[in-house]
């Protein structure tokens, strides 16, 4: 009976055996572990090896001769470093680039395309640089002095301070009769420069105010010109000076300038001709007067231009012409028109100056307060802590019946309260009261 049962028992374990593996198959090429729990069967050749696997896909089923992806997996997620066509193909959110990485696509990284992901060489997209497109110009400002047909060369210099290739194109606004370019187009690569020469001609007497605009895409910026022109017989000669406090005003204003005229022809007193006149960067004149007078020698006085009411913010050009015989001189500055709010605030901080000196100083005042008030809190204390020793001393002093200690102790004590500021009395007064009390029972 009981070799039955061991024999039955040796059965079914060999039954379950059978049941579990249905078969191992191979050949030259390949070789294959079939797990059949319950039925099925497996597609296999002498030219392919087949892996299969359930959960995340850690493989792939390929062979010298074809290589096979099939739809159904592309359900299942694939593993880090598992070829992949789209992220979405990937276990965790991992990036695919040619095959899963372990890291999160960046957002910005679809704008890249292929060639992006490309060309991280394998590590992964890499977000695109910014796009800064920007340029510097220099000088800001050009003024040439020049006799009547004479002509000076200068330059700009033109630097592309982006990371991006720039195309420029250069105009001569309002003195083109008097200013020519070497040349007008051209393009610059990040971090190049280019030196524009210019060239500058006295083609008409006067004074005269233009700019260069210079334009990279739509950034634009521009260099003022300003051009004076003389004769070439030079009999009297004028300068033109506007104080600081005059650079800038508001429209409806007075210019204040000193204006001073130098006789270095005739050395005797004759009749000349000052003509006195602003010009807006367009050209535009938007004010002019003139008069007649005698200079002997030198003349300096002060000359006001009445800015008009309808004048727009910008800079603007105060032109002096002195006009003898046939002598023609000629000086001009800038100067800015703004706006009235700006120039109340402007000349508001300057008025304030002094009341603003006087605020640093009462705020280091305060400031030295704060640092050596805990120094000064730590007196006062020290302060009420000895008279708190004095009193109770004296209180003790009851107990023995010393009344001569109990005097002294209460002498000390109110010393010590005649020097408490009133805060502190209000507190020391009831304790120093009381044992004046207890004193003079005692003394009776």
């Amino acid at each position: 009976m009981k070799k039955v049962k061991i024999f039955l028992i040796l059965f079914a374990f060999l039954a379950m055996a059978i049941g579990v593996l249905a078969a191992q198959t191979g050949s030259g090429s390949y070789k294959q572990n079939v797990i059949v729990s319950e039925g099925g069967e497996n597609l296999s050749s002498a030219s392919y090896k087949q892996n299969i696997a359930l959960d995340i896909i850690n493989g792939i089923i390929n062979s010298a001769s074809y290589i096979n992806k099939l739809g159904f997996f592309h359900l299942l997620l694939l593993a880090d470093g598992q070829p992949c066509t789209s992220a979405s193909q990937c276990e965790g959110g991992f990036c695919c680039s040619s095959s899963c990485r372990s890291s999160s696509c960046p957002v910005a990284a679809a704008a890249g395309g292929d060639g992006a992901a490309a060309g991280g060489g394998g590590g992964g997209a890499v977000l695109p640089e910014e796009e800064v497109k920007d340029f510097s110009v220099a000088p800001s400002s050009i003024k040439e002095h020049l006799i009547l047909g004479e002509t000076k060369q200068n330059q700009i210099t033109i630097q592309n301070t982006g990371n991006t290739a720039l195309e420029f194109d250069l105009n001569v606004l309002t003195v083109s009769s008097f200013v020519s370019l070497q040349e007008s187009s051209f393009s610059l690569m990040p971090g190049e420069e280019r030196n524009v020469l210019i060239e500058i001609t006295g083609a008409k007497l006067g004074s005269y105010i233009g700019e260069i605009e210079v334009a990279a895409g739509d950034i634009k910026k521009s260099v003022d010109i300003i051009i004076e022109v003389v004769s070439e017989q030079v009999l009297f000669d004028v300068k033109i000076d506007i104080p600081s406090a005059y650079h800038e005003v508001e429209p409806g204003a007075i210019l204040k300038a000193q204006v001073t005229l130098f006789n270095v022809g005739p050395g005797k007193r004759v009749d000349v001709t000052p003509t006195y006149i602003i010009k807006d960067k367009l050209g535009n004149v938007i004010y002019e007067y003139t008069e007649t007078f005698a200079v002997e020698q030198q003349k300096s006085y002060a000359y006001s231009f009445r800015i008009p009411k309808t004048a727009q913010p910008g800079d603007y050009l105060a032109i002096v012409e002195l006009r003898y015989e046939k002598s023609f001189a000629v000086s001009s500055q800038l100067f800015k028109v703004v706006s009235k709010k700006g120039l109340e605030l402007k000349q508001l901080l300057k008025s304030n100056t002094i009341v603003i000196i006087w605020a640093a100083l009462i705020a280091s005042v305060f400031l030295l307060v704060y640092l050596f008030e805990p120094k000064i809190k730590m007196i006062e204390s020290g302060k009420i802590r000895r008279f708190n020793q004095i009193i109770n001393a004296a209180q003790k002093t009851f107990g023995s019946n010393d009344s001569e200690s109990a005097k002294k102790l209460y002498l000390e004590a109110r010393k010590i309260y005649m020097g408490m500021k009133p805060n502190e009395k209000k507190i020391a007064y009831i304790k120093l009261n009381i044992l004046y009390s207890k004193l003079k029972s005692r003394l009776k």
